[in-house]
């Protein structure tokens, strides 16, 4: 009898405290959706304009007070919001509104059929989950837009030819299309600075250049000035703009302490390169990596500074979560860089750990199969 006492003291308390862990971490998927959709009637789109639209929502919500995801689907009036042509999450992804810019209302209208200059409606509505339960909301709200002059051939690809293109006009050089409607191309400009932008549309070809400050459709020219270092143009559709920006300095460094590992310099077709480059991980039991007395590991993070308009930017991981060592079966998008303010934690590769004390060439493509990337190639020993 002692001993089935005992046993009852130990394991009731560990049952109530399972029971009690049970009930506190339950998840509740009990929520409803918006009873109220909020826009303007009627918006004149300026794709230059820095105003915004806001679309708003009321009630609806999690039953525990908690936080639920929205996103707005978007189509033409009269058509199935259920197959929408566009999808956007709030802002924030849990508020109950989703603030537009002009240029990007202007896109969705695009992608409604709403042509150039012509008016239309957009429905809009909202998508509302929680745990992964979604549930949509029944009403519908229209917006009356009216569209600006602009472009609707968006180009499947874009090229530049011309005199100042780096190819003397013989052949075209590919943008890469890095959101709908935004193509970016790193090249050199020289001689005369005059530009002609190509695009393809299926089989069909279209011209565009710049008029008023404004980019049209048609037969033109557009002019960037000659430079010894290259520009990184961007042409957007949806603004209508083409924005240049020069790019010089580009170096490879070490995380921990800005040590240059490599000088890369552009040699065309969109590349940087650094070639035969020595690497040392930086290593506190190895005075001949020159480590600084603070440090207490390893050193093999890095990543890329470069200057763009006179402002050092970080060339980096695209994410924030800590690297990890590749092993060699990443997929291209590993090595995708993207651009950020410089933090000197943030945004690391690891090198492969048989990089270190050998010799490399490291080079950024700035359009690889549609992605900006570096690697390290011609590996040898030092």
């Amino acid at each position: 009898m002692n001993i089935m006492k005992n046993l009852f003291l130990i394991i009731g308390p560990l049952l109530l405290l399972l029971g009690s862990c049970g009930k506190e971490y339950t998840l509740s998927t009990d929520f409803t959706v918006p009873t109220e959709l909020v826009s303007p009637a009627k918006v004149v789109l300026d794709v230059t304009s820095g105003e915004h639209i806001v679309l708003s929502w009321n009630g609806g919500g999690a039953d525990d007070g908690s936080y639920v995801l929205y996103e707005v689907v978007f189509a033409k009036k009269g058509a199935d919001l259920s197959s929408p042509v566009e999808r956007i999450k709030s802002d924030f992804g849990a508020q109950p509104k989703l603030t537009l810019t002009h240029a990007t209302l202007n896109a969705i209208a695009r992608k409604a059929g709403i042509a150039p200059g012509e008016t239309g409606e957009i429905s809009w509505s909202v998508l509302t989950s929680k745990g992964g339960e979604v549930k949509a909301t029944d009403g519908r709200n229209d917006i009356e837009v009216t569209r600006g002059d602009g472009i609707d051939n968006m180009p499947d690809n874009l090229y530049l030819y011309g005199e100042g293109n780096e190819s003397n006009g013989a052949e075209g050089s590919l943008f890469r299309k890095a959101a709908d409607g935004i193509y970016v191309l790193y090249s050199k400009v020289s001689g005369n600075g005059e530009l002609e932008l190509e695009g393809k549309v299926g089989e069909e070809e279209f011209g565009y250049y710049l008029d008023g400050g404004k980019l049209r459709e048609g037969t033109g020219t557009i002019q960037i000035a000659a430079n010894t270092n290259p520009y990184r143009i961007t042409v957007d559709f949806n603004t209508l703009t083409i924005k240049t920006e020069v790019i010089s300095n580009v170096r490879c460094i070490w995380g921990a302490t800005y040590d240059v590992i490599g000088q890369l310099d552009y040699v065309g077709g969109g590349r940087f390169v650094a070639a035969s480059r020595p690497i040392r991980f930086i290593d506190p039991s190895k005075p001949e990596t020159n480590p600084p007395s603070w440090l207490s590991w390893i050193e093999e993070r890095y990543y890329f500074i470069a200057n763009v308009n006179g402002v050092d930017k970080c060339w980096g991981r695209m994410d924030g979560v800590s690297s990890e060592r590749p092993t060699g079966n990443e997929p291209l998008s590993f090595y995708e860089i993207g651009e950020f303010n410089w933090s000197q934690w943030d945004h690391l590769w690891k090198m492969k750990g048989d990089l270190d004390s050998k010799r490399a060439t490291i080079t950024i493509h700035t359009n690889k199969d549609n992605l900006m990337i570096h690697e390290f190639s011609n590996i040898s020993n030092l």
